[in-house]
């Protein structure tokens, strides 16, 4: 028997080649009578075996990080199916038995190791309605049971949790820090990728290389993590290439909870449960009922025992507060703060979130280190202070959703370093400030609202000075007042990578006087014929997303968007996409929803999408009042005859 030790996973296909000859040796051998009893228990347990081992083929690559731990048990289980007794099976039977009993114990101790750590598969990550039932009872069980004491000392100090604990230490020092911030959030929680990573850039985890932004980077540690099986995808859609949130296992993040207080990243109670009092850590948290930044706060020990602590925090994140009020002047003291997140980080826009009022924005001006600050969600927010011109430091800025937001200060041009700007689903923004276009640093622009002349707006043309821009999303209003030329400036932001469009109120009145909601009968304005005919792109544009678009685009054609590798169509009147002779779509990613006039012909998609791998189609093609074609997701592995019987 070879002595030289191996993964398990790349042992098992020998034990099973071992196994299966002696099974046939023990089956087609002439045993006499005083064998015939140990061959026949023989018999079955090697065929009881021969089945764990195949199903240790699909368990082993699920523990890449457990093999150290799991190698001893194997080696041992190894050496007994490979022993002289099972070479002659005229051994006595004394020593067979012995052996059986043996290759028993050892598979116990395996299961028993493998049972501690199985975590759950990410195909049983469900999207958001299917899905949650099976884990969420499995992390309630867990929670359950760890709010006994005695069953919670004995985890901490399982092999298990020693186990996972390995898994930890063994990343780099960039990863262990990256996978510390998982333990702030909630058991079951959905996390949004996009917080995360911000988060991950102010923090200074992730920089820029040569070759990518902070923001790439920070996507690849997010994979890496997701690889190594530290977080779990989430997906929305099932079959979709694209990962924009996670869960955590609740054993996983047990243990960094456990790492994280005792590296006093984070403060937390005996229960493993965050808390205001941040007596260790320079990052403190806000909880649902948290009174420890609030006027409301009457508890004076606790006031004198974080006090001292508040000039030293670096980090102040809202974990599940719904309601903020802070005490006067408190941002004039926290003047070390490099991270503000107060608002939504859920993946629900349900999640609601509101402030007592504005003026502690007023004192954000004394925050000079401040790297990231995110209001996103955050309700009665109507106006950003001309005082946030005085974080010098500022490099993101999150304002998504702030639904009551009505504009923006004059001069945010003095936010030099910003490089992420977000006022997408800020409907009451009615267009942006002349200024924008000297943020030479940004590279993310969500939400600008193409407005009117009246105020001298930023123009999209001026965007144009935006060198390093390489996402853009833009807004089109009911007043908006744009020029061709204008239009046509687009392709010049050679920088651009990403590109959002979205249509507003941009149909007058029918001949009837009555606002139309659809096409019929109503008059586009002008603004809105121009963006469907005039729109050019900037060559290397990979991805375009188009929502609630008012008619069918000239300009929609793939001889204008050949680098263009994923297209998203949400809302509107698109009635057909738009073939060339000479030209075919290199789109690989192709997204289809509420498009009641679109019908799509498996042959015409295959033919003008030759480079498809992924396509979704929701509610598309409206064949009777409130009825529409079959929903369809598909991925290419399937083949396209199995697109055709979906459609």
């Amino acid at each position: 028997m070879p002595t030289i030790q191996r993964k398990p996973a790349d042992t098992i296909p020998v034990l099973l080649e071992r196994v299966s000859d002696v099974i046939t040796r023990a089956t087609t051998g002439q045993p006499n009578q005083a064998q015939a009893d140990p061959n026949e228990r023989l018999v079955t347990l090697f065929r009881n075996l021969e089945e764990e081992l195949k199903g240790m083929e699909d368990w082993f690559p699920k523990f890449k990080r457990c093999e150290e731990v799991l190698m001893s048990e194997f080696n041992f289980l190894r050496q007994d199916i490979h022993d002289d007794v099972f070479d002659n099976l005229t051994h006595h039977k004394d020593k067979i038995d012995d052996k059986l009993k043996s290759i028993s114990g050892r598979l116990g101790q395996i299961h028993s190791i493998i049972s501690r750590i199985q975590l759950p598969e990410v195909d049983e990550i469900p999207a958001q309605s299917q899905k949650g039932a099976r884990s969420e009872d499995q992390c309630r069980k867990v929670s359950n049971d760890w709010l006994s004491f005695s069953v919670e000392a004995n985890i901490l100090v399982s092999p298990a949790m020693a186990n996972l604990q390995l898994s930890y230490d063994v990343l780099d020092i960039k990863l262990k820090l990256c996978l510390l911030c998982f333990s702030v959030f909630p058991e079951k929680a959905v996390i949004k990728k996009r917080p995360l990573i911000y988060w991950w850039i102010a923090e200074g985890l992730v920089n820029r290389s040569k070759e990518k932004t902070a923001q790439e980077v920070g996507e690849g540690i997010f994979k890496e993590l997701i690889e190594k099986g530290l977080i779990v995808p989430y997906y929305k859609n099932k079959k979709s290439p694209i990962v924009d949130f996670c869960t955590m296992h609740p054993w996983i993040r047990r243990m960094l909870i456990s790492v994280a207080a005792g590296a006093e990243f984070f403060d937390f109670n005996d229960k493993g449960e965050i808390v205001d009092v941040y007596s260790k850590s320079r990052r403190a948290c806000l909880v649902s009922g948290n009174q420890g930044f609030s006027d409301n706060n009457n508890n004076n020990n606790n006031n004198n025992n974080t006090s001292s602590k508040e000039d030293e925090l670096v980090t102040m994140f809202n974990v599940n507060a719904q309601y903020l009020s802070f005490k006067a002047e408190l941002f004039l003291k926290l003047k070390k703060l490099v991270i503000l997140q107060l608002g939504r980080w859920q993946n629900s826009a349900r999640h609601h979130i509101e402030v007592e009022n504005e003026e502690f924005l007023k004192d954000l001006w004394a925050q000079k280190h401040l790297k990231y600050l995110s209001l996103q969600g955050i309700s009665r927010i109507t106006a950003l202070p001309s005082s946030i011109a005085q974080c010098i430091n500022l490099e993101i800025l999150d304002l998504r959703a702030c639904h009551n937001l009505e504009r923006l200060p004059s001069d945010i041009s003095s936010l030099r370093k910003l490089t992420h700007l977000d006022v997408s689903e800020c409907y009451l923004l009615e267009s942006m400030p002349k200024g924008l276009e000297k943020l030479s640093s940004l590279q993310v622009l969500k939400g600008f609202v193409i407005g009117h002349s009246r105020k001298n707006p930023c123009k999209l043309g001026d965007l144009v000075q935006l060198k390093k821009l390489r996402k853009l999303s833009i807004h089109i209003g009911s007043e908006a007042v744009i020029e061709k030329e204008e239009l046509n400036k687009v392709k010049e932001i050679s920088s651009l990578r990403v590109l959002t469009i979205s249509w507003g109120g941009v149909a007058l009145a029918s001949k009837s006087g009555v606002q139309s909601s659809s096409n019929v009968g109503a008059k586009l304005t002008r603004t809105a014929t121009l963006t469907v005919k005039s729109f050019s792109f900037p060559p290397q544009l990979e991805k375009l997303d188009l929502r609630c678009i008012p008619r069918s685009p000239e300009w929609l054609r793939p001889s204008g968007l050949q680098r263009l590798k994923r297209l998203y169509i949400r809302g509107g009147e698109l009635d057909s996409l738009v073939s060339e002779e000479d030209e075919k779509w290199n789109v690989e990613i192709l997204r289809l929803k509420y498009l009641k006039n679109l019908k799509i012909e498996v042959l015409r998609l295959k033919e003008d999408f030759p480079y498809l791998t992924y396509f979704e189609k929701v509610r598309c093609h409206q064949i009777a009042e409130s009825k529409y074609e079959n929903d369809v997701e598909w991925e290419r592995d399937e083949g396209w005859e199995a697109l055709t019987s979906k459609l």
